[in-house]
């Protein structure tokens, strides 16, 4: 089930507020799914793309205004079932609003990529490291994985820029561009869900370094997949929404060993978040302040027919990604 055939027909994104619904839930039989990943002592070894050969002007200019309103968010299809489910009303639920109640963060963001099919959305978070320049994403934001179909090949995306509190066409915090990214060979090779992490690198713009400039949050791993008063921020593009103004789910997550290739994913239910927010990050409550807090996990994917967004805990071979962006 080729993530890259399906991206321009899937539906994009609608990010809603959490309940503390703990009932879990499993896969329609009927539903499309990917072909299950093969497990590899070797996932967590770390892929570098291609050094960006445009300048950061380059990629600036890349990234008209028309590119990013038409720029389409990616649903990634797996097990347990990712797909549209706007026509749906019985999933259907209202968002939280942002505005007036809890500032967007200025470590989020919207991240634009493209490559030869077309130009994309997904969200992203900054994160604390020695190079303090870098975010952490969705693997399959950052690389198609390894279902592409017939007539294409695995591949990473380019032209990545990040926009912190993306609103209405506006950066109000600068537009950047990406420099390096890196996934999980487990993502990238053998499709594996739990692998569904990346980390892009960005550069310098007027002199000043990205997390220098926004502010940087920890990421943590080995958490419990079940955890309350996570907060997940995304920029969900699917009517009613249109991907320019970030949304929240609040609420508990559960452990769910339904969806993924190796179980042990964390689910929040009744939190309809769909394409472009695919990527954005969780929160943990401890620590958390107006801007910053624990990342433990970013979204992945969602269910077919409940509204439930899915993420795999980051493990602790994301060190080994942060080490190698890093340069050690």
């Amino acid at each position: 089930m080729g993530l890259g055939r399906r991206v321009a027909v899937l539906a994009v994104g609608v990010l809603v507020s959490g309940t503390l619904s703990v009932a879990t839930t499993t896969a329609d039989a009927g539903a499309p799914t990917r072909k299950a990943a093969t497990a590899s002592s070797d996932d967590g070894a770390v892929l570098a793309a291609p050094a960006a050969d445009a300048t950061a002007r380059e990629v600036r200019r890349y990234w008209t205004v028309e590119r990013m309103a038409e720029a389409i968010p990616l649903d990634l299809l797996g097990p347990g079932g990712v797909v549209d489910t706007a026509s749906d009303p019985a999933t259907e639920t209202t968002a939280a609003k942002t505005a007036g109640r809890v500032r967007v963060p200025r470590t989020t963001g919207k991240l634009f990529f493209s490559d030869a099919g077309g130009n994309y959305v997904c969200s992203a978070a900054t994160i604390r490291t020695r190079r303090r320049d870098q975010v952490i994403t969705a693997g399959h934001c950052v690389h198609t994985g390894p279902d592409v179909g017939l007539l294409a090949q695995p591949h990473f995306y380019r032209n990545f820029l990040f926009v912190p509190r993306y609103r209405h066409g506006r950066a109000p915090l600068g537009r950047w561009a990406g420099r390096n990214a890196w996934v999980f060979k487990g993502w990238a090779e053998n499709g594996a869900t739990r692998f569904d992490q990346a980390i892009i690198a960005f550069k310098r713009r007027d002199g000043r370094k990205l997390v220098n400039h926004v502010g940087g949050n920890e990421v943590v791993w080995g958490k419990r997949a079940k955890q309350r008063g996570v907060r997940i921020w995304g920029w969900p593009a699917q009517a009613p929404y249109d991907g320019e103004t970030a949304r929240r789910c609040d609420g508990r997550t559960t452990r769910s060993d339904a969806y993924a290739d190796r179980g042990g994913d964390a689910v929040m239910h009744r939190c309809n978040l769909t394409g472009g927010a695919s990527g954005g990050p969780w929160f943990l409550p401890k620590d958390r302040t107006r801007n910053t807090g624990r990342i433990f996990a970013v979204t992945s994917r969602r269910d077919l027919v409940r509204p439930n967004l899915i993420a795999h805990p980051i493990t602790r071979d994301i060190r080994r990604m942060i080490r190698t962006a890093n340069g050690r």
